[in-house]
Protein backbone atom coordinates (compact mmCIF):
# COMPACT_ATOMS: atom_id res chain seq x y z
CA UNK A 1 0.00 0.00 0.00
CA UNK A 2 2.78 2.59 0.67
CA UNK A 3 4.14 2.00 -2.85
CA UNK A 4 0.67 2.48 -4.35
CA UNK A 5 0.19 5.65 -2.33
CA UNK A 6 3.46 7.33 -3.29
CA UNK A 7 3.01 6.18 -6.91
CA UNK A 8 -0.32 8.00 -7.04
CA UNK A 9 1.25 11.07 -5.45
CA UNK A 10 3.85 11.18 -8.24
CA UNK A 11 1.14 10.59 -10.84
CA UNK A 12 -1.01 13.48 -9.64
CA UNK A 13 2.01 15.77 -9.28
CA UNK A 14 2.68 15.24 -12.99
CA UNK A 15 -1.01 15.63 -13.81
CA UNK A 16 -1.27 18.91 -11.89
CA UNK A 17 1.87 20.44 -13.37
CA UNK A 18 1.10 19.48 -16.96
CA UNK A 19 -2.52 20.58 -16.65
CA UNK A 20 -1.17 24.06 -16.02
CA UNK A 21 1.47 23.81 -18.77
CA UNK A 22 -1.08 22.72 -21.38
CA UNK A 23 -3.17 25.84 -20.71
CA UNK A 24 -0.33 28.36 -21.14
CA UNK A 25 -1.65 29.54 -24.54
CA UNK A 26 -4.97 30.37 -22.84
CA UNK A 27 -3.15 32.49 -20.27
CA UNK A 28 -1.39 34.36 -23.09
CA UNK A 29 -4.74 35.10 -24.73
CA UNK A 30 -6.51 35.88 -21.45
CA UNK A 31 -4.16 38.73 -20.58
CA UNK A 32 -3.23 39.68 -24.18
CA UNK A 33 0.46 39.10 -23.52
CA UNK A 34 3.18 39.28 -26.13
CA UNK A 35 5.99 36.70 -26.13
CA UNK A 36 8.29 38.77 -23.91
CA UNK A 37 5.56 39.49 -21.37
CA UNK A 38 4.52 35.83 -21.30
CA UNK A 39 8.13 34.82 -20.79
CA UNK A 40 8.40 37.13 -17.80
CA UNK A 41 5.22 35.66 -16.26
CA UNK A 42 6.33 32.08 -16.88
CA UNK A 43 9.74 32.79 -15.31
CA UNK A 44 8.02 33.28 -11.94
CA UNK A 45 7.50 29.51 -11.60
CA UNK A 46 11.18 28.43 -11.92
CA UNK A 47 12.16 31.48 -9.86
CA UNK A 48 9.97 30.22 -7.00
CA UNK A 49 11.39 26.72 -7.35
CA UNK A 50 14.96 28.02 -7.35
CA UNK A 51 14.49 30.21 -4.28
CA UNK A 52 12.83 27.34 -2.40
CA UNK A 53 15.75 24.94 -2.94
CA UNK A 54 18.03 26.17 -0.12
CA UNK A 55 15.37 25.56 2.56
CA UNK A 56 13.35 22.72 1.03
CA UNK A 57 15.58 20.01 2.46
CA UNK A 58 15.44 21.55 5.96
CA UNK A 59 11.64 21.88 5.91
CA UNK A 60 11.10 18.33 4.66
CA UNK A 61 13.52 17.00 7.27
CA UNK A 62 11.73 18.88 10.06
CA UNK A 63 8.22 17.88 8.99
CA UNK A 64 9.09 14.39 7.79
CA UNK A 65 8.49 13.36 4.20
CA UNK A 66 5.06 11.91 5.01
CA UNK A 67 3.54 15.15 6.28
CA UNK A 68 5.52 17.21 3.78
CA UNK A 69 4.28 15.12 0.85
CA UNK A 70 0.64 15.36 1.91
CA UNK A 71 0.68 19.08 2.68
CA UNK A 72 2.66 20.07 -0.43
CA UNK A 73 0.42 18.09 -2.79
CA UNK A 74 -2.73 19.55 -1.20
CA UNK A 75 -1.33 23.07 -1.55
CA UNK A 76 -0.36 22.26 -5.14
CA UNK A 77 -4.00 21.43 -5.94
CA UNK A 78 -5.19 24.69 -4.37
CA UNK A 79 -2.63 26.73 -6.30
CA UNK A 80 -3.58 25.09 -9.59
CA UNK A 81 -7.18 26.17 -9.06
CA UNK A 82 -6.07 29.67 -8.03
CA UNK A 83 -4.25 30.02 -11.36
CA UNK A 84 -7.63 29.84 -13.09
CA UNK A 85 -9.03 32.49 -10.72
CA UNK A 86 -6.27 35.04 -11.33
CA UNK A 87 -7.62 38.22 -12.92
CA UNK A 88 -4.43 40.23 -13.41
CA UNK A 89 -0.85 39.70 -14.51
CA UNK A 90 0.35 40.45 -10.99
CA UNK A 91 -1.96 37.93 -9.36
CA UNK A 92 -1.09 35.10 -11.74
CA UNK A 93 2.61 35.93 -11.36
CA UNK A 94 2.33 35.59 -7.57
CA UNK A 95 0.39 32.33 -7.83
CA UNK A 96 2.92 30.90 -10.30
CA UNK A 97 5.76 31.87 -7.98
CA UNK A 98 4.07 29.97 -5.14
CA UNK A 99 3.30 27.10 -7.54
CA UNK A 100 7.04 26.81 -8.15
CA UNK A 101 7.87 26.99 -4.44
CA UNK A 102 5.37 24.30 -3.44
CA UNK A 103 6.22 22.16 -6.47
CA UNK A 104 9.84 22.10 -5.34
CA UNK A 105 8.93 21.19 -1.75
CA UNK A 106 6.75 18.41 -3.15
CA UNK A 107 9.58 17.14 -5.33
CA UNK A 108 11.97 16.83 -2.38
CA UNK A 109 9.30 15.42 -0.05
CA UNK A 110 7.93 12.79 -2.43
CA UNK A 111 11.36 11.61 -3.51
CA UNK A 112 12.39 11.30 0.13
CA UNK A 113 9.19 9.36 0.89
CA UNK A 114 9.82 7.19 -2.17
CA UNK A 115 13.28 6.34 -0.86
CA UNK A 116 11.81 5.40 2.53
CA UNK A 117 9.33 3.06 0.84
CA UNK A 118 12.15 1.70 -1.30
CA UNK A 119 14.16 0.97 1.86
CA UNK A 120 11.17 -0.87 3.33
CA UNK A 121 10.65 -2.96 0.18
CA UNK A 122 14.40 -3.58 -0.22
CA UNK A 123 14.28 -3.04 -3.99
CA UNK A 124 14.55 0.04 -6.24
CA UNK A 125 11.28 1.78 -7.12
CA UNK A 126 12.28 5.41 -7.66
CA UNK A 127 12.59 5.20 -11.44
CA UNK A 128 9.07 3.72 -11.60
CA UNK A 129 7.78 6.57 -9.46
CA UNK A 130 9.21 9.10 -11.90
CA UNK A 131 7.55 7.10 -14.67
CA UNK A 132 4.23 7.67 -12.91
CA UNK A 133 4.91 11.42 -13.00
CA UNK A 134 5.49 11.16 -16.75
CA UNK A 135 2.28 9.14 -17.15
CA UNK A 136 0.36 11.84 -15.31
CA UNK A 137 1.89 14.47 -17.56
CA UNK A 138 0.83 12.57 -20.69
CA UNK A 139 -2.69 12.10 -19.39
CA UNK A 140 -2.94 15.80 -18.57
CA UNK A 141 -2.45 16.70 -22.23
CA UNK A 142 -5.27 14.34 -23.26
CA UNK A 143 -7.60 15.66 -20.56
CA UNK A 144 -6.86 19.25 -21.56
CA UNK A 145 -7.70 18.47 -25.17
CA UNK A 146 -10.99 16.91 -24.09
CA UNK A 147 -11.98 19.80 -21.81
CA UNK A 148 -11.26 22.29 -24.57
CA UNK A 149 -13.21 20.28 -27.14
CA UNK A 150 -16.33 20.28 -24.95
CA UNK A 151 -15.94 23.96 -24.09
CA UNK A 152 -14.97 23.73 -20.42
CA UNK A 153 -13.38 26.86 -19.01
CA UNK A 154 -9.95 26.79 -17.42
CA UNK A 155 -11.62 27.25 -14.03
CA UNK A 156 -13.82 24.19 -14.52
CA UNK A 157 -10.93 22.16 -15.94
CA UNK A 158 -8.53 22.98 -13.09
CA UNK A 159 -11.31 22.58 -10.54
CA UNK A 160 -11.99 18.98 -11.62
CA UNK A 161 -8.29 18.09 -11.61
CA UNK A 162 -7.72 19.73 -8.23
CA UNK A 163 -10.75 18.01 -6.66
CA UNK A 164 -9.64 14.57 -7.87
CA UNK A 165 -6.04 15.13 -6.77
CA UNK A 166 -7.05 16.41 -3.33
CA UNK A 167 -9.37 13.44 -2.79
CA UNK A 168 -6.66 10.89 -3.66
CA UNK A 169 -4.08 12.78 -1.59
CA UNK A 170 -6.25 12.64 1.53
CA UNK A 171 -7.45 9.07 0.99
CA UNK A 172 -3.93 7.65 0.67
CA UNK A 173 -2.26 9.97 3.21
CA UNK A 174 -2.48 7.31 5.94
CA UNK A 175 -0.70 4.79 3.72
CA UNK A 176 2.55 6.75 3.61
CA UNK A 177 5.28 5.78 6.09
CA UNK A 178 7.64 7.54 8.46
CA UNK A 179 11.16 8.23 7.24
CA UNK A 180 13.90 5.74 7.94
CA UNK A 181 16.18 6.94 10.73
CA UNK A 182 19.77 7.48 9.65
CA UNK A 183 22.49 5.25 11.04
CA UNK A 184 24.77 8.23 11.58
CA UNK A 185 24.21 11.76 12.75
CA UNK A 186 23.18 13.72 9.71
CA UNK A 187 23.30 17.44 9.08
CA UNK A 188 20.57 19.38 7.33
CA UNK A 189 22.73 22.39 6.50
CA UNK A 190 26.16 21.45 5.18
CA UNK A 191 28.25 21.96 2.10
CA UNK A 192 28.02 18.99 -0.30
CA UNK A 193 31.08 16.77 -0.17
CA UNK A 194 32.97 15.56 -3.22
CA UNK A 195 30.60 12.66 -3.87
CA UNK A 196 27.50 14.83 -3.69
CA UNK A 197 29.11 17.41 -5.96
CA UNK A 198 29.72 14.63 -8.47
CA UNK A 199 26.03 13.68 -8.27
CA UNK A 200 25.08 17.33 -8.65
CA UNK A 201 27.16 17.73 -11.81
CA UNK A 202 25.59 14.61 -13.32
CA UNK A 203 22.17 16.03 -12.38
CA UNK A 204 23.15 19.31 -14.05
CA UNK A 205 24.11 17.50 -17.27
CA UNK A 206 20.86 15.58 -17.55
CA UNK A 207 18.69 18.55 -16.51
CA UNK A 208 20.32 20.75 -19.14
CA UNK A 209 19.78 18.00 -21.72
CA UNK A 210 16.08 17.69 -20.81
CA UNK A 211 15.62 21.45 -20.93
CA UNK A 212 17.32 21.67 -24.33
CA UNK A 213 15.10 18.91 -25.72
CA UNK A 214 11.94 20.51 -24.35
CA UNK A 215 12.71 23.95 -25.78
CA UNK A 216 14.63 23.29 -28.99
CA UNK A 217 13.94 19.78 -30.33
CA UNK A 218 10.74 20.70 -32.18
CA UNK A 219 12.42 23.66 -33.87
CA UNK A 220 15.33 21.47 -34.98
CA UNK A 221 12.95 18.83 -36.34
CA UNK A 222 11.16 21.55 -38.32
CA UNK A 223 14.47 22.59 -39.87
CA UNK A 224 15.28 19.01 -40.86
CA UNK A 225 11.92 18.33 -42.54
CA UNK A 226 12.10 21.85 -44.02
CA UNK A 227 8.51 22.82 -43.20
CA UNK A 228 8.96 26.39 -42.07
CA UNK A 229 5.27 27.15 -41.63
CA UNK A 230 4.75 24.81 -38.69
CA UNK A 231 6.54 23.33 -35.71
CA UNK A 232 6.27 19.55 -35.57
CA UNK A 233 6.34 17.86 -32.18
CA UNK A 234 7.03 14.39 -33.59
CA UNK A 235 10.68 14.47 -32.56
CA UNK A 236 9.98 15.70 -29.06
CA UNK A 237 7.13 13.19 -28.67
CA UNK A 238 9.57 10.37 -29.46
CA UNK A 239 11.94 11.77 -26.83
CA UNK A 240 9.25 12.15 -24.14
CA UNK A 241 7.66 8.76 -24.83
CA UNK A 242 10.97 6.90 -24.63
CA UNK A 243 11.92 8.82 -21.49
CA UNK A 244 8.71 7.58 -19.85
CA UNK A 245 9.28 4.01 -21.09
CA UNK A 246 12.85 4.08 -19.85
CA UNK A 247 11.66 5.07 -16.40
CA UNK A 248 9.19 2.19 -16.25
CA UNK A 249 12.02 -0.28 -16.93
CA UNK A 250 14.70 1.66 -15.06
CA UNK A 251 14.34 -0.15 -11.72
CA UNK A 252 14.79 -3.58 -13.32
CA UNK A 253 17.80 -2.37 -15.28
CA UNK A 254 19.28 -0.93 -12.10
CA UNK A 255 18.97 -4.29 -10.35
CA UNK A 256 20.60 -6.01 -13.32
CA UNK A 257 23.40 -3.55 -14.10
CA UNK A 258 24.07 -1.54 -10.95
CA UNK A 259 24.33 2.23 -10.51
CA UNK A 260 27.57 2.97 -12.34
CA UNK A 261 26.96 0.69 -15.33
CA UNK A 262 23.44 2.03 -15.91
CA UNK A 263 24.68 5.63 -15.71
CA UNK A 264 27.39 4.80 -18.26
CA UNK A 265 24.75 3.30 -20.55
CA UNK A 266 22.58 6.41 -20.10
CA UNK A 267 25.43 8.70 -21.07
CA UNK A 268 26.31 6.64 -24.13
CA UNK A 269 22.68 6.63 -25.31
CA UNK A 270 22.49 10.44 -25.03
CA UNK A 271 25.78 10.81 -26.89
CA UNK A 272 24.90 8.37 -29.69
CA UNK A 273 21.29 9.54 -29.98
CA UNK A 274 22.05 13.22 -30.33
CA UNK A 275 25.02 12.45 -32.56
CA UNK A 276 22.74 10.48 -34.89
CA UNK A 277 20.10 13.23 -34.94
CA UNK A 278 22.67 15.88 -35.81
CA UNK A 279 24.81 13.88 -38.22
CA UNK A 280 22.11 12.53 -40.57
CA UNK A 281 19.79 15.11 -42.08
CA UNK A 282 16.61 13.02 -42.28
CA UNK A 283 13.41 12.97 -40.21
CA UNK A 284 13.82 9.25 -39.47
CA UNK A 285 17.32 9.73 -38.07
CA UNK A 286 16.15 12.64 -35.90
CA UNK A 287 13.21 10.67 -34.50
CA UNK A 288 15.39 7.64 -33.69
CA UNK A 289 18.11 9.85 -32.27
CA UNK A 290 15.72 11.79 -30.05
CA UNK A 291 14.19 8.51 -28.87
CA UNK A 292 17.65 7.29 -27.81
CA UNK A 293 18.25 10.56 -25.95
CA UNK A 294 14.94 10.02 -24.14
CA UNK A 295 16.03 6.53 -23.07
CA UNK A 296 19.38 7.96 -22.01
CA UNK A 297 18.06 10.65 -19.69
CA UNK A 298 15.19 8.52 -18.33
CA UNK A 299 16.70 7.03 -15.19
CA UNK A 300 19.57 9.41 -14.41
CA UNK A 301 17.72 11.64 -11.94
CA UNK A 302 16.25 8.70 -9.94
CA UNK A 303 19.72 7.13 -9.72
CA UNK A 304 21.28 10.41 -8.60
CA UNK A 305 18.62 10.81 -5.90
CA UNK A 306 19.12 7.24 -4.68
CA UNK A 307 22.87 7.67 -4.44
CA UNK A 308 22.60 11.10 -2.81
CA UNK A 309 20.26 9.75 -0.13
CA UNK A 310 22.99 7.28 0.90
CA UNK A 311 25.03 10.18 2.26
CA UNK A 312 26.11 9.62 5.85
CA UNK A 313 26.90 13.30 6.40
CA UNK A 314 23.58 14.83 5.30
CA UNK A 315 19.92 13.94 5.83
CA UNK A 316 18.36 12.35 2.71
CA UNK A 317 16.05 15.30 2.07
CA UNK A 318 18.96 17.75 2.41
CA UNK A 319 21.20 15.67 0.14
CA UNK A 320 18.50 15.48 -2.53
CA UNK A 321 17.93 19.23 -2.24
CA UNK A 322 21.67 19.85 -2.56
CA UNK A 323 22.08 17.93 -5.83
CA UNK A 324 18.77 19.34 -7.09
CA UNK A 325 20.09 22.86 -6.53
CA UNK A 326 23.04 22.17 -8.80
CA UNK A 327 20.93 20.29 -11.35
CA UNK A 328 18.16 22.87 -11.50
CA UNK A 329 20.56 25.53 -12.74
CA UNK A 330 21.12 23.35 -15.81
CA UNK A 331 17.40 23.13 -16.52
CA UNK A 332 16.91 26.85 -15.94
CA UNK A 333 19.88 28.32 -17.79
CA UNK A 334 20.67 25.58 -20.32
CA UNK A 335 18.00 26.37 -22.94
CA UNK A 336 18.80 30.12 -23.06
CA UNK A 337 22.51 29.33 -23.43
CA UNK A 338 21.75 27.03 -26.35
CA UNK A 339 19.59 29.79 -27.83
CA UNK A 340 22.45 32.29 -27.68
CA UNK A 341 24.88 29.81 -29.26
CA UNK A 342 22.32 28.92 -31.95
CA UNK A 343 21.97 32.60 -32.81
CA UNK A 344 25.70 32.79 -33.51
CA UNK A 345 26.51 29.36 -34.93
CA UNK A 346 23.22 27.67 -35.87
CA UNK A 347 20.96 25.27 -33.98
CA UNK A 348 22.69 22.10 -35.20
CA UNK A 349 26.00 23.07 -33.65
CA UNK A 350 24.33 24.44 -30.53
CA UNK A 351 22.52 21.15 -29.87
CA UNK A 352 25.82 19.30 -30.05
CA UNK A 353 26.15 20.48 -26.46
CA UNK A 354 23.63 17.75 -25.56
CA UNK A 355 25.93 15.12 -27.08
CA UNK A 356 28.79 16.59 -25.05
CA UNK A 357 26.65 16.39 -21.89
CA UNK A 358 25.98 12.72 -22.61
CA UNK A 359 29.74 12.14 -22.82
CA UNK A 360 30.14 13.98 -19.51
CA UNK A 361 27.57 11.72 -17.83
CA UNK A 362 29.51 8.70 -19.11
CA UNK A 363 32.87 10.07 -17.92
CA UNK A 364 31.56 11.13 -14.52
CA UNK A 365 29.94 7.73 -13.97
CA UNK A 366 33.39 6.18 -14.36
CA UNK A 367 34.56 8.37 -11.47
CA UNK A 368 31.98 6.72 -9.26
CA UNK A 369 34.38 3.81 -8.81
CA UNK A 370 36.62 5.96 -6.67
CA UNK A 371 34.36 8.76 -5.39
CA UNK A 372 32.26 7.97 -2.34
CA UNK A 373 28.98 9.70 -1.56
CA UNK A 374 29.53 9.52 2.17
Amino acid sequence: MPKTAISLYFFFAGLLFSSWASRIPDVKDMFALNEAELGAVLFMLPLGALLALPVAGWVVHRLGSKLASVSSLLLYTVLLFLISKAHSVWSISIVLFLFGVIGNFGNIAMNTQGLSVQHQLKKPILSGLHAMWSLGAFLAAAITGWTMSVGYSMEMHFGMIAFAAAGVTLFFSFSLIQDVAGEHRQKVFALPNRGLLLMGIICFCVAMSEGAMADWSSLYYRQVVNELNKVSTVGYTAFALCMALGRFFGDRLLQALGYASLLKLNGILVLIGMGLALAINSPEAVIIGFALVGLGVSSVIPIVYMLSAKSKSMAPSAAIAAVSSIGFTGFLFGPPIIGFIAQETGLRLALSIVAFLGMMIWLLSIRMKTDQIS
